[in-house]
């Protein structure tokens, strides 16, 4: 059978009609206690009863059997001694008799009143409620109305929190649906969706599970396109690498048939080319290897990371004939971070600020700092700006420029690291300081 979905506010409208019914059934149930009650004869009615002792000839055994057919209490005086004669009566009520014998008339006190009748033998005291009471003496000190509020307040207060309890339930109910489904984003649902009787929520989980089936599919896809470009890079690399090999060894071999100097340099530019073919590759290779990355978890110490780091660093700087210094801002004592993605990531960085360096004194330096968000690393060198088209586009594969760069590549090492901050839940800044050269800031999450 389908449930029937409707919308929120019919829901709530629902529930407010569920507790006007209920309200109204505790009323009957209320009214129904009481008349069983009544016709029990465990309450008195709080309808008058007058009984008149219009007949001199009345005697104390007419009144007898006349109240047995009454609840209330009462009680016979004899008119010539003022004793009683008869009675059906509480002890802490006896004074209110005798003031309505005295009196000679009708006594009310409170709800209670104590009607008198007489003739010249007899004076006869009713004591009746105007309100239902009970018949027990034990009990008729509980006020019978006041039970019945208490009743309706108790009762009230039950279906109220009931009502809203459900409501509440049925919404939470949809609320952790639609966490589940968020928390597993990604993930292909190969069974129906669990439907809600609310049209909104419905409408949501239906999204949500087919956007996460998407999602399904489009990271699968990628994750094969990825294993696809990891495969054709490495043969790629591999296939060129066999004729490079083959080009060095015979350049080698040249440089034994004592070649004149121009031709020495026309070997050596080509062992540069060679050299760079390999870098590129090598490059292409690790970015591939990132790209299929799945976890990062390991625990690393800040200042170890940062002594090898540097070590390799300086290296870089001494063949590049370049100043550099570190600088440590930061307390931090632990991070996580995948060590050997970060590292190449930071030197791919480092490496590009040596080569675009002022080239009559060129400097370079790494400044480590951290605030609320990221564990920041900054690159600064004293070279030329970015282009505007640059600072949009350096991180992208292959990038080069013929404005200020002298038309090198740079994109695929900045394409590295900002994929390697990405993977870090971080980002990569570049920015153009005034009069002050370049700063490119990797930041990640420490944790």
């Amino acid at each position: 059978m389908k449930n029937k979905i409707h919308s929120m506010k019919w829901r709530i409208w629902k529930t407010a009609f569920e507790i006007f019914i209920e309200t109204f059934l505790g009323l009957g149930l209320l009214l129904a206690i009481t008349f069983i009650l009544q016709k029990a004869g465990y309450i008195l009615n709080p309808n008058k009863v007058y009984l008149v002792l219009d007949s001199d000839k009345t005697t104390l055994t007419d009144i007898r059997q006349t109240m047995k057919k009454y609840p209330y209490d009462f009680i016979v005086f004899d008119r010539r001694t003022g004793k009683i004669v008869t009675s059906r009566y509480q002890k802490n009520d006896k004074d209110n008799y005798y003031l309505a014998k005295v009196k000679n008339k009708s006594y009310i006190n409170g709800t209670t009143s104590y009607t008198i009748s007489s003739n010249k033998l007899y004076s006869l005291v009713i004591r009746q409620n105007s309100v239902p009471e009970f018949t027990n003496p034990v009990l008729r000190k509980f006020s019978y109305n006041q039970i019945s509020y208490i009743f309706l307040i108790i009762y009230e207060s039950l279906i109220i929190i009931i009502a809203i309890y459900k409501l509440i339930h049925e919404i939470s109910k949809n609320f952790t649906a639609i966490q589940k489904i968020a928390l597993n984003m990604g993930n292909k649902v190969t069974k129906d969706y669990p439907k809600s009787k609310i049209k909104e929520f419905d409408t949501v989980l239906k999204q949500l599970y087919q956007k996460s089936n998407e999602l399904s599919t489009l990271i699968e896809t990628e994750r094969i396109e990825k294993e696809d470009l990891s495969f054709q890079v490495a043969a790629l690399s591999h296939d060129i690498k066999t004729p490079l090999t083959v080009l060095k060894g015979n350049i080698e071999l040249l440089e034994l048939t004592n070649p004149d100097k121009r031709q020495l340099e026309f070997m050596e530019s080509m062992k540069n080319s060679i050299q760079t073919l390999e870098n590129y590759f090598n490059t292409m290779i690790n970015y591939t290897k990132l790209l299929n990355l799945n976890s990062i978890s390991e625990e690393i110490d800040l200042n170890e990371f940062i002594k090898e780091l540097f070590l390799e660093l300086t290296d870089i700087a001494i063949v590049n004939k370049t100043n550099n210094r570190l600088k440590v801002k930061t307390n931090l004592k632990k991070f996580h971070a995948n060590v050997p993605a970060l590292k190449r990531a930071l030197i791919n960085i480092f490496l590009n600020a040596c080569q675009y360096a002022d080239k009559s004194n060129p400097q370079v330096s790494v400044t480590v700092t951290e605030d609320l968000k990221f564990l920041w690393f900054e690159i600064w060198n004293n070279g030329a700006p970015f282009s505007e088209e640059a600072q949009v586009n350096a991180q992208k594969l292959f990038f080069t420029e013929d404005k200020g760069r002298s038309g090198k590549h740079y994109g695929i090492g900045l394409s590295f690291a900002q994929a390697v901050a990405v993977r870090h839940g971080g980002t990569m800044i570049i920015t153009n300081l005034v009069n002050d050269g370049v700063s490119v800031k990797l930041g990640i999450q420490e944790f």
